[in-house]
């Protein structure tokens, strides 16, 4: 298998992942929760001036219990 079809496969299946979640999302109707953490988040980086991380901010965002 070559880089790209490699790529395109990892594209697909994070395609299909992300299709998973949001109908995980609207099943439980977390929709709203979701987006109020993810503000909350967002405006943490940019009022502390750090440069945006995906990795950590995912870490961050399923190890922190939020009520």
């Amino acid at each position: 298998m070559t880089t790209e079809e490699k790529i395109e496969r990892l594209e697909h299946r994070v395609r299909e992942l992300q299709t998973a979640v949001v109908a995980v999302i609207d099943h439980l109707e977390l929709q709203r929760r979701i987006a109020e953490v993810e503000r909350a988040r967002l405006d943490e980086i940019r009022l502390s001036g750090e440069g945006e991380v995906p990795r950590s901010r995912l870490v961050e965002l399923y190890a922190t219990p939020h009520p």
